[in-house]
């Protein structure tokens, strides 16, 4: 399965004090990955702001399966695992991989996005849904409703 991935170093930034990757630098190197994506494909953080949007989390879930080591190129994979007709929600899955081709991480999320003057969800342009149909899907690919509900 072969998806969108750039490789990323392990830098001393990255460690906690157990000598790890903290989880948070998973977490921002996979948003780096991201908006590398929508650079590409003509979406630059400059115009989600002209747009008045920009994407949030409503979910995270990691699961840390092999220890990662500053100084170790890891990949990281992007792939689209759902999204709503109108675009309001999105699904996202990453792995990071080892130099060996062993998954390290794996890290689902779940998003919007939302207007930056009323702090509501948006819904994306139809050059910026366009883009995130341009995201490689994954194979469990979901079609999501417009909005969530509490349960």
């Amino acid at each position: 399965m072969s998806g969108y991935s750039k490789t990323y170093e392990i830098r001393w930034s990255d460690i906690d004090a157990n000598g790890h990757v903290n989880y948070a630098a998973y977490i921002d190197a996979t948003g780096d990955l991201r908006y590398r994506f929508f650079i590409e494909h003509e979406f630059p953080p400059e115009r989600f702001e002209l747009l008045g949007v920009g994407p949030i989390y409503t979910a995270i879930h990691a699961s840390f399966l092999r220890e990662v080591r500053m100084g170790e190129t890891v990949t990281i994979t992007f792939f689209l695992s759902g999204l709503s007709p109108q675009g309001a929600r999105w699904k996202v899955h990453h792995d990071v991989l080892k130099s060996n081709g062993k998954k390290a991480v794996s890290i689902n999320l779940e998003g919007a996005l939302l207007n930056l003057s009323t702090r509501r969800p948006a819904f994306p342009t139809p050059e910026l849904l366009h883009a995130f149909n341009l995201i490689p899907h994954s194979p469990d690919f979901e079609l999501l409703p417009d909005t969530r509900r509490a349960k």
